[in-house]
């Protein structure tokens, strides 16, 4: 059974890697509208980002973070969002984000976004710059044992890139 509204805390070591890895704006604000526990908030944060966090429930305090349906904005809340999006409704956050005027984006996303119709549909509206598979599965619909989703991480550095380039991300050690 999924937990309502898709609310699955984005595992520490995905945050290390995307951390890792992406290299966003220098000086950019980062909106992160889907913050859940705050997690990937304050990881940004404690890497010198300053982050606008929203979530549709306000399950965590702090200054900036109030309860707000992403797709209620009509307006970017910064030009650049990094987060881990609810799966069930990826397509129509993907589309929603650019629509209202994010430049620059990071997604969590299913590793298999890409490998359908609509999928490929959606690509041609907005093809990322870099689509990185995880090496790795996490147990990240909290069931218990075996690790159960390969996940990929989606950069774009514009709403829509001329090409994409493909890596993939071993686990990061942080210490």
């Amino acid at each position: 059974m999924r937990h309502e509204r898709d609310f699955y805390p984005t595992p520490w070591s995905i945050i290390d890697c995307v951390l890792f890895h992406v290299k966003l704006r220098e000086n950019a604000t980062i909106w992160e509208p889907c913050a859940g526990d705050g997690r990937f908030s304050t990881a940004l944060e404690e890497s010198g980002y300053r982050v606008v966090s929203h979530d549709i429930d306000d399950v965590f305090e702090g200054p900036g973070r109030v309860g707000h349906d992403f797709f209620e904005w009509e307006t970017a809340q910064a030009p650049v969002i990094v987060t881990n999006p609810p799966f069930r409704q990826i397509r129509p956050f993907i589309d929603h984000a650019f629509e209202i005027g994010v430049e620059q984006m990071v997604l969590i996303t299913p590793e298999r976004l890409w490998a359908c119709q609509k999928g490929s549909q959606q690509l041609e509206r907005h093809r990322p710059s870099l689509f990185a598979n995880l090496s790795w599965r996490e147990d990240y619909l909290q069931k218990g044992g075996s690790p159960d989703r390969s996940l990929a991480v989606c950069i774009w550095d514009s709403p829509c890139a001329e090409t994409t380039a493909y890596e993939v991300w071993n686990r990061v050690e942080v210490w």
